[in-house]
C-alpha cells in the first residue's frame, strides 16, 4: 500500500489482495486518515481479490467519509471486481471510475449536485 497527496486527495494505492489476511493491515495503515473531512481515491486498479472483510473495510471506510464532508472514490478498472460490489450490492454506494481522473471527475459532479 502506498499513499500520496495530490493537491486536495489522497491517493490510497492497493496491490495484490484485500481480504481477511491483509484488512488488518490495512486498516492500520488508513487510520490516520480523516475520511470525513478528506477526499480520499483507494486505487486497486492491482488489487487482485477483495473478499468480505475487504468490502467491510471499505463500507467502513465510506460512511466515515459520510459523516462529514469527506469524498471516497474508487480506481476499480476490472470487471470482475466490481462484480463483487455487485453482488454486494454496493455498486451504486461508491463512486467507480476505470481511472484516477474519472473517478475524479465523478467526484467532482457529486460535489456540483
Amino acid at each position: 500500500m502506498t499513499t500520496e497527496t495530490r493537491g486536495d486527495l489522497t491517493v490510497v494505492t492497493l496491490s495484490g489482495e484485500l481480504d481477511i489476511y491483509t484488512v488488518g493491515r490495512f486498516r492500520e495503515d488508513i487510520q490516520d486518515l480523516d475520511p470525513a473531512s478528506t477526499r480520499i481515491i483507494i486505487d486497486l486498479s492491482d488489487v487482485t481479490l477483495v473478499d468480505s472483510s475487504g468490502l467491510g473495510a471499505l463500507v467502513s471506510l465510506l460512511n466515515r467519509s459520510r459523516e462529514g464532508d469527506g469524498q471516497l472514490g474508487l480506481v476499480c478498472p476490472q470487471r470482475r471486481l466490481r462484480r463483487v460490489f455487485e453482488i454486494a450490492g454496493l455498486r451504486r454506494a461508491f463512486t467507480f471510475g476505470d481511472d484516477y481522473e474519472a473517478v475524479v471527475g465523478a467526484l467532482e459532479d457529486a460535489l456540483r449536485q
